[in-house]
């Protein structure tokens, strides 16, 4: 496999005072994430559309430049002011794990949850009759004169709509943050198995350390800015042409779903050519082999649609989700097999004298009893809002399997985005169970719980991960960042929950997670036993994921990754598919031409690409903020 672990110089330890990180560090990251919540809440639900389906958001990288420039600056002019390679990488990571909370699959699908099933209940759907009696009072809002200035517009600043929206604000911040400490504490876990024995690539955090790494060096590169030009002037000039179309701009989005109208090729919906040069530059970071599974993998994907119907075989909603989601949960399975010496030795060695090293071992024991304290807590929040026991377990094994699954990708794969949609746990479990043997009322309460499986794109855990990779390069102390982390997920609960609340009173955003509802009284009013086609789909794709896995252990020629399947087709890929390829392409000549040298070489003019579209993208999103109008999105 080819590598592209070109690092900076080696960083000098981090010796950051305490009053001085909590200062600069602490505060400063508290209000960046707050600007970063307020941004994308703002931009996504009211001017553009699409910001956060990425592994890495626009805005958190428009902040990272900004700092970085801004730092270059403060090293001339007042050295002792400038931040250090860790402070900058700390307050990224910080931004970049808050923001993920904001973003279009977390806190957007949470919040509205928490009024759809009254607000949308009529006498038609009967939703009052099937269900509210099972809904816990202190996790929703039921009061139809509280609810309707979050879904008509109007004032939020009354004591009775505050104390209406206070318990469950307070509530779901509590279960949140305490989500993403187990998460942090799962990572804290396996991160030295997966970065300092296997050796991933983490393709996705290569970014932050190219840049913050030597600064000097990066913003003098003339491949850097001419890619990071050629980026802006075109994402500028389609932004100017969505204002005033007569503007003349680049198309490089082209639509070849016409061409494939008849059947059996119509069975493969639509096919973009579209060029996205922030993943030219992403499939360029990649391996070889990984960037080649993506774009090979979602040929394959349409090929066997097409089979599918040539053949007549009823497709169904999900028949590409179910043998998803089965590659989900196997490759989250393998991750835990191959990692479980690792794991049983940080459970054991956490609190044994000298099993460790003193800096890894208090942080270690810290993420044992987190896990446990945790995930007690999970259990018993989900027990007092009416799931049992048993359910809550099943739930949560499946949802974690997923995210760690998910992690594991990010770490090796890096794609540009990965999504799982409408494969929720409670889904899988009536796939295999029914509806009738897990019953109304814990079916009415996960429904709540529902936006913690909505797509999976900007997800918190694998930013977590990607942190501690980053904290390697700058020698950071992994105290100070697992700080940092546990206040970014506070701060980014409670601004993410508080801002989606208030600001739908002022604006009026468009609402989401009302067809869950839907879906819970399909399932009360019509009880089901277990789907076996569906299960039979989601137990090939854990098979076939399997048998991948296998063949690339047994044969090293085998060029194919199982990452590749299971994240290889969605709504977001279909976009980007292309673009990977031209990532791919790129590299492929280039290395051939010149070996691995001519590919460091080259990196800055993609790392460019990356930088310019989304810094332009980002100024897009900031002036439809400020004007109040809708403006052009760089995706899709």
């Amino acid at each position: 496999m080819d590598s592209h672990r070109h690092k900076p110089a080696r960083a000098a330890p981090d010796t950051t005072s305490a009053l001085r990180f909590g200062f600069r560090v602490l505060l400063v990251g508290s209000l960046l994430i707050f600007a970063n919540c307020f941004w994308i809440i703002s931009a996504e639900n009211r001017v553009v559309w699409e910001l956060t389906d990425f592994s890495f958001f626009p805005t958190v990288l428009f902040t990272l430049f900004a700092l970085s420039l801004l730092n270059l600056g403060l090293r001339r002019f007042a050295p002792s002011a400038a931040l250090s390679s860790a402070e900058l990488a700390t307050l990224y990571i910080m931004v970049s794990v808050a923001t993920a909370l904001a973003g279009h699959d977390i806190i957007r699908q949470l919040v509205p949850l928490i009024g759809n099933g009254y607000w949308f209940a009529t006498p038609e759907n009967e939703w009052a009759e099937l269900f509210h009696m099972h809904f816990p009072t202190w996790l929703t809002v039921g009061n139809r004169d509280v609810l309707r200035g979050y879904y008509e517009g109007g004032p939020f600043w009354k004591p009775n709509i505050l104390g209406a929206w206070l318990k469950p604000f307070l509530a779901w911040s509590a279960f949140v943050s305490v989500l993403l400490l187990v998460m942090l504490c799962i990572n804290v876990i396996v991160k030295k198995q997966w970065t300092e024995h296997e050796k991933l690539n983490y393709p996705i955090a290569q970014i932050p350390i190219q840049v913050i790494g030597d600064s000097d060096r990066f913003f003098r590169s003339g491949l850097m800015w001419t890619g990071f030009a050629i980026a802006f002037v075109i994402e500028a000039a389609a932004g100017l042409h969505y204002l005033f179309p007569s503007f003349p701009f680049l198309q490089m989005k082209y639509d070849l779903s016409p061409f494939f109208s008849e059947k059996p090729w119509s069975g493969m919906g639509g096919l973009y050519i579209y060029v996205y040069l922030f993943a030219v530059g992403l499939g360029y970071l990649m391996p070889l082999d990984l960037s080649l599974s993506l774009w090979v993998f979602f040929l394959l994907w349409k090929v066997q649609l097409v089979l599918i119907t040539a053949f007549g075989v009823p497709q169904g909603a999900g028949w590409e989700g179910d043998q998803r989601a089965g590659a989900w949960v196997a490759i989250g399975v393998l991750a835990i097999w191959t990692t479980r010496r690792h794991i049983r030795e940080v459970l054991v060695g956490a609190f044994r004298r000298g099993a460790t090293s003193d800096e890894d071992r208090p942080v270690e024991r810290f993420a044992v009893i987190g896990l446990v304290l945790g995930s007690a807590f999970i259990l018993l929040f989900c027990r007092a809002a009416g799931i049992s026991y048993w359910m809550t377990g099943a739930y949560f094994t499946i949802y974690f399997l997923c995210a760690i699954a998910m992690t594991r990708m990010r770490a090796e794969l890096g794609p540009p985005t990965h999504e799982l949609h409408g494969v929720h746990p409670d889904y899988l479990m009536t796939v295999f169970a029914g509806t009738r043997v897990l019953g109304p009322h814990n079916l009415s309460v996960t429904t709540l719980f529902s936006w913690l499986a909505y797509g999976f794109r900007c997800h918190p855990m694998p930013h977590q991960l990607e942190g501690f990779k980053i904290a390697s390069a700058f020698r950071m102390s992994t105290r100070r960042l697992v700080v940092s982390m546990v206040l970014a997920g506070v701060a980014g609960s409670l601004l993410a929950i508080g801002l989606h609340i208030v600001l739908y009173y002022r604006h009026r955003f468009a609402v989401w997670g009302v067809g869950e509802f839907g879906r819970l009284a399909s399932w009360i009013t019509n009880p089901r036993g277990p789907d076996i086609p569906n299960m039979l789909r989601i137990l090939f794709g854990f098979g076939f994921t399997l048998f991948l896995a296998a063949l690339k252990r047994t044969f090293i020629w085998w060029p194919l990754y199982p990452v590749g399947y299971a994240v290889g087709y969605g709504w977001a890929i279909g976009w980007m598919w292309f673009s990977i390829f031209l990532g791919w392409a790129s590299k492929r000549i280039i290395m051939t031409a010149g070996s691995l040298g001519a590919y460091r070489r080259y990196m800055p003019l993609f790392l460019g690409f990356l930088l310019g579209q989304f810094l332009a993208g980002s100024l897009w999103s900031l002036i439809g903020i400020i004007t109040e109008r809708n403006m052009y999105t760089l995706f899709p």
